[in-house]
């Protein structure tokens, strides 16, 4: 298989039998083109994965107290 740098889905095989791959990777493209642009999609998305990753990294700093 080509090099490539995207970070096919979990479920890849099933896709490749079904013949979905190719929309996936169509919407891959899009997504990556809109992250490009400077559009209301990449201010939101930049944001959000900011949000989760601020939310991963606390909850794995998170303690369990006992009472």
């Amino acid at each position: 298989m080509a090099r490539h740098d995207y970070d096919l889905p979990a479920d890849y095989e099933q896709r490749i039998a079904e013949g979905t791959m190719s929309d996936w990777y169509t919407q891959e493209r899009a997504r990556r083109r809109a992250l490009k642009q400077d559009t209301n999609f990449e201010r939101e998305f930049l944001g959000l994965r900011d949000s989760i990753e601020r939310l991963i990294t606390a909850a794995n700093e998170t303690v369990e107290i006992k009472r």
